[in-house]
């Protein structure tokens, strides 16, 4: 069967969390909402008809640049395969809907950014059968907080704050062997960098009467920030 190729276009839920195996692979996973949007002849509004949510998978070099670039709240584009994911849970058949990411960027319509290209310290290989099925388990229970934690439709006006979020990457440490949230005050520190001043703006009158939603998914961090993580993952 031949794979089913997607473009969507919608807001990060969480920050993209990066999972780190033993061999030196790393692999990015972020949430995002997408929504159908129609303008309500009425009111003449934008409207929130229908909230679809997705689990975005990114690998090898598009992981790290993810990790360092996308946070909760950011507009962006994702293109990728599309996966339909199945298991059961208390009896009961659950599905939920992923995408392989082949690209993804910000959604300038709605802000700006800036690129730099980054220097690559380690490029592992794809992750064992086993590692991807205890990050599989890992996102099951991400999925299903976050399920437990969401009304099911993104608040209306809250995208200001996505407008103004502009993403500076920074280099990422390849010899660290642990599993870092996307806060940048949990990761190591690199002696000899210096910190790169952030870059903000806000976009100028595009013309646009719609303001992009912002889907905000349960609070799930615990103590140390990977309390999601399975510990044969973690270990």
């Amino acid at each position: 069967m031949s794979d089913i190729h997607v473009t969507l276009s919608g807001n990060v839920t969480d920050d993209p969390r990066q999972y780190q195996f033993r061999d030196g692979s790393r692999v990015t996973s972020l949430r995002m909402a997408v929504n159908r949007r129609v303008l309500d002849p009425k009111t003449n509004t934008w409207q929130t008809r229908d909230t679809t949510y997705y689990t975005v998978r990114c690998y090898r070099g598009l992981a790290d640049n993810v990790h360092q670039s996308v946070r909760k709240g950011h507009p962006v584009v994702v293109y990728g395969k599309l996966r339909i994911k199945q298991f059961e849970r208390d009896g009961e058949q659950r599905f939920w809907a992923e995408v392989e990411a082949s690209s993804v960027g910000h959604d300038l319509k709605w802000g700006i950014t800036s690129f730099e290209k980054p220097v690559r310290v380690y490029s592992g290989a794809a992750p064992s059968d086993d590692d991807q099925r205890r990050m599989e388990d890992a996102t099951r229970e991400w999925e299903l907080a976050a399920d437990t934690g969401a009304n099911g439709v993104v608040p209306e006006g809250a995208g200001s704050r996505a407008r103004r979020s502009v993403a500076v990457g920074r280099q990422i440490d390849g010899e660290n062997a642990e599993v870092w949230q996307a806060d940048e005050s949990d990761r190591p520190e690199r002696p000899n960098q210096p910190d790169r001043p952030d870059q903000s703006g806000e976009s100028g009158e595009s013309g646009e009467s719609e303001e992009p939603d912002e889907a905000v998914g349960a609070d799930e961090v615990g103590d140390g920030g990977v309390s999601w993580l399975p510990d044969a993952l973690a270990a």
